[in-house]
């Protein structure tokens, strides 16, 4: 999944609304500039656009999944952001920082 990644993720743990293509609450597990992982009770279909509520609420981002996988009885999913977000490159970078 990382292969082929442009911008590096790091761990980042946060509740994620999914609002669309339907209502689902999920977990962050890491986050980058240019997308995000989560943990989901759901799945949802790689190539699905899926609109995300993130930083308690703070931001609504967009974005498309790019893969799932199962994982016991929830999914991991993979997804690319629409855009890179200047405040989400800030909070990665700021993360990266208080990880060394």
């Amino acid at each position: 999944m990382a292969e082929g990644r442009v911008n590096p993720r790091v761990p980042y743990d946060e509740e994620v609304q999914v609002l669309l293509p339907k209502s689902v609450g999920a977990r962050a597990i890491d986050l980058g500039a240019g997308g995000i992982g989560i943990d989901s009770p759901e799945p949802i279909d790689p190539g699905t656009d899926v609109q995300l509520v993130i930083f308690q609420g703070h931001a609504i981002t967009y974005g498309s999944v790019r893969w799932m996988r199962p994982e016991g009885s929830r999914f991991r999913i993979g997804i690319q952001f629409r855009e890179e977000d200047w405040n989400i490159i800030e909070l990665v970078n700021s993360l990266r920082g208080q990880e060394g």
